[in-house]
């Protein structure tokens, strides 16, 4: 069975994540994106997944699972 990655949250602070690769919300952040890690608005049919600016590691909201990755994710300036 092949489990997947999961990033982690700072102690006592699940809003604070940390990908995998060492990112955080107030390094390069994280954006809510669609499947294929191109940064989009939470609108209505949004996935609840989000896209680390750093190394491209697709985030389930729900799960923290990488369900993905996009080395080079497209973020709106």
């Amino acid at each position: 069975m092949n489990e997947r990655k999961r990033i982690t949250h700072e102690a006592g602070n699940d809003e604070a994540w940390i990908c995998i690769c060492g990112n955080t919300p107030s390094e390069d952040g994280f954006y809510p994106c669609d499947s294929k890690g191109k940064e989009m608005e939470p609108v209505i049919g949004w996935e609840e997944l989000y896209v680390c600016a750093k190394c491209g590691a697709i985030i389930d909201q729900k799960t923290l699972e990488i369900v993905g990755q996009n080395p080079n994710p497209v973020l709106n300036a």
